[in-house]
């Protein structure tokens, strides 16, 4: 995120894994390496040891660069199956061949390839010495145009690279390693017992508390981003989009900032990661299971990092999302009106998935130094569970409006966890902007990508993928409306069922809840204690089916 006062990009870092089972994530085929199913002896004699950047050098660095935030540097490898490591016979007629690379120090490493081409039927696994923490297999489902490919974090200064190709199969693997991410910092979550720096603020909070329950859909949506760039590596956030065809493209849109520097072979080793969030409020449990994908292609950009236009970059995923991913394609609104509340959905410091919410209209305003009014302006405000605000990571977040929209991209701000900046604001490119602001062509705006034949759609619902989305196929009446002490709900077509009740509040906040049971066309009459006079939501859900209804007490 670039802090306005420095107008700067800060990126924190950290990827969260449980060590004390094993984990399998990426894009991938599960599994257990064969090494283990055979019960196969490490050999140390095939490790490949791979000098330590100098850490005086690389503090005095960020010191004196403190933004874009660095959590990594690449080291240079030069490591295949012809030259390096060892092969072995397994007892099932197949071949394996492992190598293993060590960097003193690192608090996390991951591998990059600029060639990785599999036979059908060959599977590549990687692994921590002690086997709690496994990624793969990746089979030739991975394969892309070019050969690129990247891995997860792995914890610890040592992991194992392992290729399993079983009797029979055709062809040889095409397999060069050619450099690998030393993380030095930032990635505390990767091990508890780890004295890693930067993480998310104390003030954060969690999507699943009950900030979020309005926001399920919408959080489904929001992925984490790994960038690769400048040979170094950083944390953005994201959101996959919904586009006017409804057909599941794998668009994400972030920050033009994130993009920076990046070209093409960088983003063929991006990684995305979905599902990244606690099961619960309080205390912060780190998933043990993450769905990740590799590689992506430019569609548009525009803004210079938010210097000349709106900061927004659309990029576009190398393969479909899997059903399985259970994700939410997010829906966005291109006009330039206000919103008079909403949320931002983000991964401050890469942490899990987190909350922040405003209650006053969005200002159209200037990122600093930007000639045009392209920017939200928006301040945060304290829920029942702290205060959300965005950190460095928090990058390319989505904004949305109170009708659960896409209208901006986050940019940067002042906003943080220290008191003094909790209401700091920040500043979110506008979704009207980049529709069609930035330029003339479909490399500088969004209306090319999201409205390819043209419609002129002004707004779009979100759209599930793999999520069972419950239908709208009742209509609520109140009456009066506004009401004093109580309101008559009328709802048809739900004669003898029984429907959850909730008022909420502009936050999506559940201030009160109970059951109805309505009979016949007979209005049912509510009265809600202790409700002070204002706007607020009325949903109520039958089973399959929900709904939900303004309504304004005096």
């Amino acid at each position: 995120m670039r802090k306005a006062s420095y107008l700067s990009v800060i990126i924190l870092v950290f990827l969260a894994i449980m060590p004390s089972r094993i984990i399998l994530g990426q894009l991938s085929s599960g599994g257990v390496p064969p090494s283990t199913i055979y019960s196969l002896p490490a050999d140390d004699r095939n490790v490949i040891s791979v000098n330590s950047p100098d850490m005086v050098v690389i503090r005095n660095e960020d010191e004196k660069y403190s933004s874009p935030y660095r959590f990594a540097v690449i080291l240079p490898v030069d490591i295949n199956p012809e030259t390096s490591g060892k092969w072995e016979q397994a007892p099932d007629g197949g071949r394996i061949w492992r190598v293993s690379v060590t960097v003193p120090g690192a608090q996390a490493l991951s591998a990059y390839f600029d060639k990785f081409v599999l036979p059908e039927g060959g599977k590549v696994f990687l692994y921590n010495p002690s086997k709690t923490q496994v990624i793969g297999a990746f089979t030739s489902r991975n394969n892309v145009a070019g050969g690129y490919f990247a891995t997860e974090l792995i914890a610890g200064e040592r992991f194992i690279l392992e290729y399993y190709q079983p009797s029979g199969v055709q062809g040889a693997p095409l397999i060069h390693m050619y450099s690998i991410d030393y993380a030095y910092r930032g990635v505390g979550f990767l091990n508890p017992n780890m004295d890693s720096e930067d993480t998310a603020g104390n003030c954060e909070v969690n999507v699943k508390c009950q900030e979020g329950d309005s926001w399920q859909y919408e959080s489904k949506g929001v992925t984490l981003i790994k960038i690769k760039k400048y040979g170094n590596t950083y944390w953005c956030s994201g959101s996959l989009l919904n586009n006017a065809r409804n057909n599941h493209v794998p668009y994400i849109l972030t920050a033009d900032h994130c993009l920076f520097g990046a070209d093409s072979v960088d983003l063929q080793q991006w990684i995305f990661y979905f599902n990244f969030r606690s099961p619960t409020c309080n205390p912060t449990i780190v998933p043990s299971y993450k769905s990740t994908m590799t590689g992506a292609k430019l569609k548009a950009h525009g803004g210079n990092g938010g210097d000349t236009g709106s900061d927004f970059c659309l990029v576009l995923l190398n393969q479909n999302v899997p059903d399985t991913f259970n994700v939410f394609f997010n829906g966005w609104n291109r006009k330039d009106t206000t919103s008079p509340s909403g949320v931002c959905i983000h991964h401050p410091g890469g942490d899990v998935k987190k909350i922040s919410t405003y209650d006053q209209p969005l200002v159209t305003d200037y990122w600093p130094g930007n000639p045009n009014p392209s920017h939200w302006r928006v301040s945060w405000i304290a829920t029942p569970n702290g205060h959300g605000v965005t950190e460095g990571g928090s990058s390319g977040s989505p904004l949305f409006d109170n009708h659960g929209r896409i209208v901006g991209t986050l940019t940067g701000g002042d906003s943080s966890c220290d008191p003094g900046n909790l209401n700091s604001p920040d500043y979110y490119g506008k979704f009207s902007w980049s529709w069609d602001k930035n330029g003339t062509d479909s490399t500088v705006r969004l209306r090319d990508w999201l409205d390819p034949d043209n419609t002129g759609i002004q707004n779009l619902k979100g759209l599930a993928l793999g999520i069972p989305v419950l239908s709208k196929n009742f209509t609520i009446k109140l009456s009066p409306n506004p009401f004093t002490d109580n309101v008559q709900v009328k709802i048809d077509g739900k004669d003898g069922q029984t429907a959850e009740i909730e008022v909420l509040n502009l936050m999506g906040i559940t201030l009160w809840s109970g059951t109805m049971t309505p009979i016949g066309s007979s209005p049912v009459s509510l009265s809600f204690p202790g409700l002070s006079s204002g706007i607020y939501f009325l949903r109520i859900t039958f089973p399959g089916s929900i709904s939900t209804v303004k309504m304004i007490r005096r």
